[in-house]
C-alpha cells in the first residue's frame, strides 16, 4: 500500500467516526507500562487511574472488546 492509499483510508476511518461529542470518558492517568506482544504485533498500554476517576472506570469495563479511539494529552499540574 503507497502512502496515498493508506492516507485515503485513513480519511475514510476518521470520517465514519460518530460525530457525537459527548460519548467520550475524560480520565487522569498516568501511564506506566508498555509491552510489545510480539505474538500478535499489538502493544499493551497500562495505566493507572486516579482515585477521582474511579466512577469512569466502569464506563470503560463497558467498553471492553469494542472498538474505540483514544488520545493521549499531555497534563502539566
Amino acid at each position: 500500500m503507497d502512502r496515498r492509499e493508506g492516507d485515503q483510508r485513513k480519511r475514510q476511518w476518521v470520517n465514519a467516526l460518530p460525530k457525537k461529542e459527548d460519548n467520550g470518558i475524560t480520565i487522569t492517568t498516568e501511564l506506566v507500562g508498555i509491552k510489545n506482544l510480539k505474538t500478535t504485533g499489538n502493544y499493551r498500554l497500562e495505566f493507572d487511574v486516579y482515585e477521582i476517576d474511579t466512577d469512569k472506570v466502569k464506563e470503560l469495563i463497558d467498553k471492553l472488546n469494542k472498538p474505540f479511539m483514544m488520545a493521549l494529552v499531555e497534563y502539566d499540574e
